[in-house]
């Protein structure tokens, strides 16, 4: 390609920002032209439950930072970079809090937080080990396959965030269906793969031997190359460590640059393709019969009078209704500043089908409120105006991208003509990153006519 990757991930965020459908996608598009422009690789350890993920990831870092046990224990991901000793636990509803590493099991241990009824997004650590240095972020993730569904769940998940892959394998168990499932996915995102065969300290001889050999032909296979990196270990007690951790950094960091530049390709390709799934939905919500399109609109007419009444009981119960001081009611009503617009994007998904982004602000977790001046009245207009005006904004912006209630035949004609052009100009954009079509093609001898207005 001509152009280079970071060219082609800031040209598809700016068409991407044009259109109110697609705010998510532009999001990912943001946060990996950022990527990109810092050379930060994001290093996970993905595989099914109990293959001691993180006992290699603590063997790797050189101290036991992450908690392990006999049971599954991680259901989110613990994200580890380099800096001063810090950890904190991120929210789904954008609240960071600071604690000890001592505490974590608390939050990411399936025994003391069962399906994840804390609504913990990850975990986030710094720490001074030599392997993080070079902007190497190394994430323990959620075994897959186990009886605790969030985990799997949360694990796909992360997988799009990957740019190079640990995978553990382990010889207490063969290459299995789920194993090969995860494999396929993690091929979409990820440029480079490591191979890692736990537990190798238990077997011996002829039977170790065999193992790996299996291991590699069939790898070879599924990930069609001849060029596999797998490495017997044993996160427990050192064998093969050294050797892992010296091709990891020699690939990590002499390489980096490579690996972000073909992840971030596969990356802009999944977000091309969720963008364009998303206004494929968009189409068949506007194509629905009046009536079912009537009904649709009237339901969502009924969540936003559901939000506003739900605002309005917020601030009584919190007694942001009274003229008092409340120390630290700033800071609650920024949380559920931030839940109340995950509740309208949830209602949007629900009810049309389709996806509706906010950026969510991040806010520090306080353990000491702080000193606080303004009346909680007035604290509680402001969340009132704030929240009303999330629903009029959406209720225009539906209006709008619906196009019902818009009696401007002009202003149709021409939202669905640059919605078209958006679509086109993605579609051309995902063919030339999949090696379908020339960067620069030669002019078309056949001029482009507004026909046939719906794709």
């Amino acid at each position: 390609m001509e152009k280079n990757i970071l060219n082609y991930i800031e040209e598809t965020q700016a068409l991407l920002e044009t259109s109110e459908l697609l705010g998510a996608e532009a999001s990912r598009a943001a946060a990996l032209a950022e990527k990109l422009r810092e050379d930060s690789i994001t290093v996970s350890v993905i595989g099914q439950f109990k293959r001691g993920k993180s006992c290699l990831v603590n063997a790797l870092l050189g101290c036991s930072l992450l908690p392990t046990g006999i049971v599954p224990v991680t259901s989110a991901a613990a994200k580890v970079s380099w800096g001063k000793p810090e950890c904190s636990v991120v929210f789904t509803n954008g609240v960071i809090k600071s604690v000890d590493p001592e505490q974590l099991g608390e939050y990411i241990n399936e025994q003391k937080n069962p399906g994840n009824i804390l609504g913990v997004d990850s975990v986030e650590m710094k720490t001074e080990s030599e392997f993080l240095k070079g902007g190497i972020t190394l994430v323990d993730t959620p075994g897959i396959g186990s009886f605790h569904k969030n985990n799997t769940d949360a694990a796909y998940a992360f997988i799009k965030e990957s740019d190079a892959v640990i995978f553990m394998l382990s010889v207490d168990s063969p290459i299995n269906e789920i194993e090969i499932d995860i494999l396929r996915n993690t091929k979409e995102f990820a440029a480079k793969f490591f191979f890692a065969v736990n537990k190798i300290d238990t077997i011996g001889g002829e039977d170790r031997k065999a193992y790996i050999d299996y291991c590699r032909s069939l790898l070879k296979q599924l990930m069609n190359t001849e060029d596999v990196n797998l490495m017997p270990i044993s996160a427990k007690d050192g064998t093969g460590l050294d050797e892992l951790r010296k091709v990891l950094s020699e690939d990590l960091k002499n390489r980096v640059h490579e690996i972000l530049e073909e992840s971030a390709v596969l990356k802009l390709k999944d977000i091309i393709s969720s963008a364009l799934s998303q206004i494929e939905l968009y189409w068949k919500v506007l194509l629905m019969p009046s009536a079912v399109l009537n009904g649709t609109i009237k339901a969502m007419d009924d969540k936003m009078e559901e939000m506003r009444n739900l605002a309005a009981t917020q601030v009584h119960e919190l007694e942001a209704d009274r003229d008092i001081i409340i120390p630290g009611l700033e800071s609650v009503l920024a949380v559920k500043m931030n839940e109340f617009k995950m509740a309208l994007s949830n209602g949007v998904t629900e009810i049309f089908g389709m996806d509706y982004h906010y950026e969510l602000p991040q806010l520090a977790f306080e353990s000491e409120s702080k000193d606080a001046y303004e009346l909680a009245s007035s604290l509680g207009r402001k969340y009132l105006e704030e929240t009303g005006k999330l629903c009029s904004d959406l209720d225009r912006v539906m209006q709008n991208v619906l196009l019902f209630r818009n009696s401007d035949a002009a202003d149709v004609a021409t939202r669905i003509y640059q919605l078209n052009k958006l679509t086109r100009t993605l579609k051309r954009t995902l063919r030339v990153l999949q090696g379908l079509e020339e960067e620069n093609p030669a002019p078309s001898t056949h001029p482009l006519t507004m026909t046939n207005l719906c794709p």
